[in-house]
C-alpha cells in the first residue's frame, strides 16, 4: 500500500497548471502516490476520439509514437474506460483477466515488453474533452489496493479543475496575480507560509476555515496550533519542507476536538517556485493544505438553511467547503457518487453557481447553522 497521500499529487498538478514546465514533477508525484513506474494524462476529443495532448513519464523513448500510432486501439484498459461510466478510477486487474492478458496483442506485444503489468485509470468529461489519468506498475509488482485507488480517485476528481486553471493561466498576462487566482479557485484550504510559519497568503477557503477553527490559530501573523506539542511539530515540518532538499512527511498532522475526534487535518508540502511570485518572495516556502475530515452536517428547520437547500444538499455543500471530493462525500454519507453529483447539480441550480469550486468558495464564506 502506498504511504503517500493524494495531496502532494493534487498540489503538483495545480502547480503544473500555472507553470507547464512542472508537468514532469506532477507526474512523478503521481507515480509516488501509486507506487508505480509510469504515469500519464491524456486529453481526447470526446467527439472524434483523437488525441488533443498527452503527458507521460516513465516510458521508453518510442512509447508515445507506438501507442498513439497503433496500440491505443488495442489497449484493453482504454476499452474499459470507454465502456464504464466516467468519474471513477478502475484497477484494471478487476476488469481484465489473466487469460485476456495472455491473448492480448497489446499486453504481449507492447505493454509487458515495456516492463509494465498493472494499470489503474479513470476518465472524466470536461465539455467536449475526455480527460484520462492512468498509472502503471511494473512486471513483478502487485495489483492496486483499495486505499491507493481511493487516493487516485481524489486526484481524478480534481483533473477538470486543473485544466480550467491552466486555461485561465494561459489567458493571463500577470503571473503573480494569476497564481493567487489559481489558488483561490481551489476547493481545498491552502495557506502559504515561509520557513518561520509566517503566513504569506491564504486562499478564500482557508480564510474561512481559520475564522471558525478553534485549534488552528494565527498569532503575530504566524500559523500555529493550540496544542503546544502539535504547534512544535508544525514548525518542525515547515522548516524541513523549506530546506534546499525538502523532507516530506506523508502522515498528516491532526488536531482534535473536545471529544478526542480529529477536527482539522494538515498536510505540509513544498511550494512550487512558480507560485512563489504570487507572494512576491524568492525565499523557500511551504504550502499547508487543510481540511476538516469528520465534520458532519445535520440541520433542521428549512428557515435556517441557506438557499432552501435540503438536509442532504447542505451536507454536500459543507463538505465542498471543507475540500472533500464527490467520492469522499459519497463515502462519508454512504451513498453512490452519482447521488452526490445529482445533489451538486441541485445546489448549483439553487445557488446560481456553475462549478464545485464556486460552491466551496460560497459556503466557505457563509455562516452555516450549528449542527444539532
Amino acid at each position: 500500500m502506498s504511504a503517500y497521500s493524494a495531496d502532494e499529487a493534487i498540489a503538483a498538478l495545480y502547480a503544473a497548471a500555472v507553470a507547464p514546465d512542472q508537468w514532469d514533477t506532477a507526474l512523478e508525484a503521481l507515480k509516488r502516490l501509486a507506487d508505480a513506474r509510469a504515469a500519464n494524462c491524456f486529453v481526447h476529443d470526446a467527439l472524434t476520439g483523437s488525441f488533443v495532448e498527452y503527458r507521460f513519464s516513465g516510458y521508453g523513448a518510442n512509447w508515445a509514437r507506438d501507442y498513439a500510432g497503433h496500440y491505443h486501439n488495442l489497449d484493453l484498459a482504454r476499452h474499459v474506460l470507454l465502456r464504464e461510466p466516467a468519474g471513477r478510477m478502475h484497477a484494471m486487474h478487476r476488469h481484465v483477466s489473466e487469460s485476456m492478458v495472455q491473448k492480448s496483442e497489446y499486453y504481449q506485444g507492447f505493454y509487458i515488453p515495456e516492463g509494465l503489468r498493472y494499470s489503474c485509470g479513470g476518465t472524466l468529461f470536461d465539455g467536449n474533452r475526455r480527460l484520462i489519468l492512468a498509472v502503471h506498475r511494473p512486471v513483478g509488482h502487485r495489483p492496486y489496493e483499495e486505499h491507493t485507488v481511493a487516493e487516485l480517485q481524489r486526484v481524478l476528481d480534481h483533473l477538470p479543475h486543473v485544466f480550467r486553471v491552466r486555461e485561465l493561466a494561459a489567458r493571463s498576462l500577470v503571473g503573480a496575480s494569476m497564481s493567487c487566482a489559481a489558488l483561490d479557485v481551489l476547493p481545498r484550504a491552502v495557506i502559504i507560509v515561509d520557513e518561520y510559519a509566517t503566513i504569506r497568503y491564504s486562499n478564500r477557503v482557508a480564510s474561512a476555515l481559520l475564522d471558525r477553527a478553534q485549534d488552528v490559530l494565527v498569532r503575530s501573523g504566524r500559523l500555529t496550533l493550540s496544542d503546544p506539542h502539535l504547534a512544535r511539530q508544525l514548525v518542525q515540518r515547515v522548516k524541513q519542507i523549506c530546506r534546499p532538499t525538502p523532507t516530506i512527511d506523508s502522515v498528516p498532522i491532526y488536531t482534535v476536538d473536545s471529544n478526542g475526534r480529529p477536527s482539522v487535518e494538515l498536510h505540509i508540502v513544498p511550494l512550487n517556485p512558480s507560485l512563489a511570485a504570487s507572494v512576491a518572495s524568492a525565499d523557500p516556502m511551504a504550502m499547508v493544505l487543510l481540511r476538516c475530515p469528520f465534520r458532519r452536517a445535520n440541520w433542521c428547520g428549512a428557515s435556517t438553511r441557506p438557499y432552501s437547500l435540503s438536509h442532504a444538499e447542505i451536507a454536500v455543500a459543507a463538505a465542498m467547503a471543507e475540500g472533500l471530493t464527490p467520492a469522499e462525500c459519497a463515502s462519508r454519507s454512504g451513498v453512490k457518487v452519482s447521488t452526490v453529483r445529482s445533489q451538486i447539480k441541485s445546489i448549483m441550480a439553487k445557488t446560481g453557481t456553475r462549478r464545485m469550486s464556486e460552491i466551496a468558495t460560497l459556503f466557505a464564506g457563509i455562516d452555516l447553522p450549528q449542527a444539532d
